[in-house]
């Protein structure tokens, strides 16, 4: 399956969740995107896959705000020059095993990232970075790449 067919079928199961919990529309339209883009998720062991590259450039920006809302609190802030050498620090250990990861440690295609443990672990990791919602939205996502691959296998 291609990675738009992944995309969409994330989405449009991302938006009948969140519809039927009814979020409102701002939340609605964010968290049908995340699911969408959680759906790509699976293919990370894919060089060549169109959601590995634009996984990539998302991780990057993930990183980025973890780290600077994490510095910051939740309110907007320029944090002080100290703190700057402190969050640079902490986006590139973040940037950097992300990428060393997939360059030395790299599974092989539809290996350990399209299983339920995979899936699970995926989740779990959201919740405790950034909270429930999206951790659902990301266990949707990943969970609908799985079943329309039909690789719904434990490990």
């Amino acid at each position: 399956m291609d990675w738009r067919s992944h995309v969409f079928i994330g989405a449009i199961l991302g938006f009948a969740i969140f519809y039927l919990l009814d979020e409102t529309i701002f939340a609605l339209m964010m968290l049908t995107a995340f699911t969408g883009l959680c759906a790509l998720v699976p293919d990370l062991d894919h060089d060549s896959s169109k959601g590995r590259q634009w996984l990539d450039f998302a991780f990057v920006g993930f990183a980025f705000m973890t780290v600077y809302g994490s510095a910051c609190g939740t309110g907007i802030c320029l944090p002080a020059l100290d703190g700057m050498g402190t969050m640079l620090v902490t986006f590139l250990a973040m940037a950097g095993v992300y990428f060393l990861f997939f360059r030395f440690f790299k599974p092989r295609h539809r290996g350990i990232t399209h299983t339920l443990v995979a899936c699970i672990a995926f989740g779990v990791l959201l919740y405790f970075m950034t909270g429930r919602m999206l951790a659902l939205a990301g266990l949707v996502g990943y969970a609908s790449h799985l079943i329309a691959d039909n690789e719904l296998k434990f490990i």
